[in-house]
């Protein structure tokens, strides 16, 4: 520590001279740069340091002037901030309702006036991570005693802010820099950033009271349960990249570490800053991100995007921001690492300008002077680069002001941390999962009794039981209150229904949504509920946040109790733990006592007949969901002809006859009477027939797809020319249209999509490593192997239906799984045709395509993947090439050609640096065709082309005269 850096003077001086005197005394909004307009963003940032300094003041005499003065400060430039974003409140309710980009609150403002300073459509103004940062400073802030809102009209604002960003997980926006895409063509992203700082936004603000901790309850924000969790995992199936198009992005070190600390897996935390140092950072700072053309002496000033191709020539002289350089050095302050806090400092000290009284000024970036940039390329990092952009920063100023405040024992790492945020990566304890069992009839009591099992009845008066739906209302209650209702539907989530809610003296408890005889069909068998069970209680050990315990509720009906698969379930739940996660059968009483009770301000409107209707779970019932919106009758002739035929089997004959014959669906009534008996005797077939004449819907199939989504998967409907691709959220009647559109020719697929989709949503929440290679689910050649698979014919859907659904669920993951039919042992054949189905890939494959790429004019497998613009713009890293390469392959339609090309290209990829030259196309067809002939002269003479090609697809790939060595023979050859 200096003599002058250890005096907290030199400090206030540094931030007088740098970012106070530029504050507006009108509207305390601090500029982006001397001039300049406000971004919220580096506003934000810039109050970090006026921040820090009045609480070091305040360490050391909350009297003196400068302590008033810089409090005074930061509560004015918070408050100008939500006054500048209050004034476009109208654009936050349209949000909250559309989530259309152009109805946002706005990046930036005019620093003297507060108002917007360009059109909506003039500005990438949707950057979730800004507004994010801006809440998670504010709750910082008035954690630490600084009261910054001030009326209950601001607090309302405040909860609109967090329904604006709690859908962040699933949203693209354009991000720190921006621009979104790094092409700069206004294509969003879901980023690392954005979900980040959202997830810890959320956590920091939820349950805070913005008048202060002892304040009246009406300021208290609430945040929806399962948001930051969504964001939570999001982020980690994101991270090491940065978004699609960035494969690694300095941006991400704000949520590794200060201000955000939003990842929560210490390995995920140090591998993401490892490979952050090695591909980004240089002797001037870090890299914003690969082939990143911003402010080099190569990017044309005259267009803000990029032409194809064009990202090249940056390679190897991106500029090299100071700014992430003091993010890593704040982070090393907050791990207690003082050697490389030191290290980081002196870097610093040797990158800062100095004023005409020698305080230490942050520049914006450095570059390579154009005469000096073959001779960085040549040689990376070689070459002095010079300072660029605006002097001082202020975004990087303050921060730098913030560190060397904790550098300098002014503050320490808890000070500007109130909320805790640096303790997420601490190992969590998970609470046990409270199970109470519920039972509607005597019998089932008397069956709770035998087993000795703790058991309620929902009559008692203890705890009102309700469905899903009541606690929708009561979460609209809260909504109304902070006046931020809004027209998107929220889905019931986990959390939500595995906690007390509280009004008075009166408690309520709801039973997870797939307990209700409304749930779609699969949810009747027994089997797939207790999975569902198990799965639920696995999610609340893992993600559970709240004071107390979660609970859950499990109805005992009378079906149910006497099958064998449940009576095993509710004896393993005696043991005390389910799959390693502890639980505890619990009485109403444990319940009362240790679960979370969440407080709404209204009594909901219950009506106890209709709960026990829906909760009185026989499939004899009738599923008023399909039968009440039409009660019309069926044309008699129809009607008398199903009557007129025995067997529930027979009768469905007759109804698909009528449909494929007049391509319209029979009448709802009819097919409504149908189902129920299909479902009343197991007869899945017929249920599953009837549900898609009735184009019965699964009520959480647009979460589930876009769960599927934003774990960074796609979807793919259909087949051919017509398949079509989802890889943005789609709204729950646009997906619905596409299944229609796709279920024209055979209309058992509207509900095997549905099914098939709840499936690989489940399986993914329980572990995203059965995935591992897949980025795109094509649900029609997926349905089709499970029938080939199960049936010997990938076209016999009939009998595909006749599967339960707990044996539909484990033919499907045991496919992703890598399970072999016992019948067939490891048929190597069966395996590529799986893979190919899967849309699965080795490790590295993208690398080995790059690679092939950038040392020809392109791949020819069936068509061409040309090499431009693919490697000028992309890096082997990123998600776009990924995709880019997978949409290439969709092209070939054997699934089991598909994955010799794969193996080609990995044994091409393997050898390249010992192959000369390559011609200008590589074509796989030509390899794999010598490949197949040599493997014939060597193993079978002059036998047909069918015969070796399908004795070469039946072949291993090692081992004695595998398909490897002859593929590289062929290589050899053609190469």
């Amino acid at each position: 520590m200096s003599e002058k850096e250890g005096n907290i003077g030199y400090w206030y001086s540094l931030a007088a001279k740098t970012i106070l005197k530029y504050q507006d005394c009108n509207t305390g909004l601090i500029p982006a740069h001397p001039g300049s307009d406000t971004w919220v963003r580096d506003c934000t940032y810039a109050l970090h340091s006026v921040w820090a300094l009045s609480l070091a003041f305040g360490k050391q005499d909350t009297g003196s002037p400068e302590y008033s003065e810089l409090r005074s400060r930061t509560v004015r430039g918070v408050r100008g901030l939500l006054t500048s974003m209050m004034g476009q409140a109208g654009k936050v309710d349209k949000f909250i309702e559309q989530q259309c980009h152009l109805e946002c609150l706005h990046a930036k403002y005019n620093t003297t006036t507060g108002l917007p300073v360009v059109g909506d459509a003039e500005w990438g103004h949707l950057q979730l991570d800004s507004t994010s940062l801006f809440i998670l400073t504010l709750a910082q802030i008035t954690a630490s005693g600084l009261v910054v809102v001030q009326t209950s009209s601001e607090v309302q604002f405040i909860q609109k802010l967090v329904c604006y960003i709690h859908y962040a997980y699933r949203t693209p926006d354009f991000g720190v820099f921006e621009r979104g895409d790094k092409n700069n063509r206004g294509i969003r992203e879901l980023s690392a950033c954005s979900v980040g700082m959202a997830k810890s936004a959320l956590v920091a603000i939820r349950g805070l009271n913005l008048f202060g901790s002892d304040a009246d309850k009406d300021a208290v924000i609430w945040v929806p349960p399962d948001m930051s969790r969504q964001c939570n995992r999001v982020l980690q199936n994101i991270l090491p990249r940065g978004s699609s198009s960035k494969e690694y992005d300095s941006s991400t070190l704000s949520v590794l570490s200060y201000p955000a600390f939003a990842v929560e897996k210490t390995d995920l935390i140090q591998g993401c800053k490892r490979l952050l140092r090695e591909n980004l950072r240089g002797r001037y700072g870090y890299k914003r991100f690969l082939l990143d053309g911003y402010k080099t002496v190569l990017e044309d000033t005259s267009r803000l995007h990029y032409n194809p191709g064009e990202l090249k020539q940056f390679e190897g002289v991106e500029c090299e921001w100071p700014l992430y350089l003091i993010y890593s050095w704040l982070d090393e302050l907050f791990q207690g690492d003082a050697e490389r806090a030191a290290a980081d400092k002196s870097a610093l000290d040797g990158l800062t300008l100095r004023d005409e009284e020698g305080f230490p000024l942050v520049p914006e970036l450095y570059y390579v002077p154009r005469e000096r940039v073959d001779a960085e390329k040549e040689n990376r990092g070689s070459q002095d680069r010079v300072p660029g952009g605006k002097t001082p920063f202020i975004w990087a100023q303050s921060l730098y002001i913030v560190a060397g405040l904790v550098h300098n024992k002014h503050l320490t790492t808890e000070d500007i941390d109130p909320l805790n945020r640096r303790l997420a990566m601490r190992p969590r304890v998970a609470p046990p999962v409270q199970i109470l069992l519920l039972s509607d009839t005597e019998e089932c009591q008397e069956f709770a009794e035998v087993h000795q099992l703790p058991c309620l009845s929902i009559d008692n008066t203890n705890i009102s039981v309700v469905m899903p739906t009541v606690v929708e209302k009561m979460w609209e209650s809260l909504k109304v209150k902070r006046n931020t209702q809004s027209g998107v539907r929220q889905r019931v989530s986990s959390l939500r229904t595995s906690m007390l809610y509280q009004h008075l003296t009166h408690f309520y408890l709801s039973l997870p949504e797939y307990a209700s005889k409304y749930s779609f069909y699969n949810f009747l068998d027994t089997e797939i509920m207790i999975q569902s069970t198990i799965a639920r209680i696995s999610y609340l050990s893992r993600n559970w946040m709240f004071p107390g315990q979660p609970v859950l509720a499990v109805l005992l009906t009378p079906d149910r109790c006497g099958e064998e698969s449940m009576v095993r379930f509710l004896n393993s739940m005696k043991s005390g733990t389910i799959l390693g996660v502890q639980v505890r059968l619990s009485s109403a009483e444990d319940v009362l006592d240790n679960g979370f009770k969440q407080w709404i301000p209204t009594a909901p409107a219950t009506d106890p007949s209709a709960a026990r209707r829906a909760l009185r779970f026989r499939t004899s019932d009738s599923v008023s969901s399909l039968s009440e919106a039409d009660t019309a009758s069926s044309p008699t002739d129809l009607r008398e002809r199903v009557a007129g035929v025995e067997g529930l089997e027979g009768k469905l004959e007759v109804l698909m006859e009528h449909y494929n014959t007049h391509q319209t669906l029979p009448e709802r009534p009819l097919a409504v009477e149908l189902y129920n008996k299909g479902l009343a005797a197991h007869n899945w077939k017929v249920a599953r027939y009837c549900a898609a004449f009735h184009l019965l819907t699964h009520s959480s199939i647009s979460e589930d797809v876009n769960h599927i989504l934003v774990n960074q998967k796609q979807l793919s409907l259909g087949t051919g020319e017509g398949e079509e691709t989802i890889s943005q959220p789609p709204g729950t009647a646009e997906f619905i249209d596409a299944l229609k559109r796709h279920s024209k020719e055979d209309i058992i697929l509207f509900v095997l999509y549905q099914e098939v989709i709840s499936y690989i949503c489940q399986m993914i929440q329980g572990s995203i490593s059965y995935f591992e290679g897949i980025l795109r689910f094509r649900l029609d050649r997926l349905i089709r192997l499970v029938a080939l698979e199960v049936t010997g014919s990938e076209t016999d859907l009939p009998g595909l239906c006749k599967l339960t659904p707990i044996q539909l669920y484990r033919v499907i993951s045991g496919l992703f799984g890598g399970v072999t039919r016992p019948e067939e042992g490891c048929s190597w054949g069966r395996r590529r045709r799986v893979d190919g189905v899967l849309n699965r890939v080795p490790a590295n494959f993208q690398n080995h395509v790059y690679a092939i790429l950038s040392r020809c004019h392109g791949i020819r497998a069936g068509t061409l993947l040309p090499s431009f613009p693919l490697v000028q713009e992309m890096t082997p890293g990123e998600p776009q090439f990924a995709i880019a390469v997978n949409n290439w392959l969709d092209k070939e339609l054997s699934s089991q050609r598909r994955q010799l090309y794969i193996e080609t290209i990995v044994v091409l990829g393997s050898t390249l640096k010992m192959i000369s030259n390559l011609p200008d196309v590589v074509d796989l067809d030509h390899i794999l065709e010598g490949a197949m002939s040599a493997f014939n002269n060597g193993n079978h003479g002059n036998d047909g082309n069918n015969k070796v090609s399908h004795d070469f697809l039946m072949t291993p790939p090692t081992g004695k005269c595998g398909t490897l060595s002859y593929i590289i023979e062929a290589i050899a050859q053609f190469c």
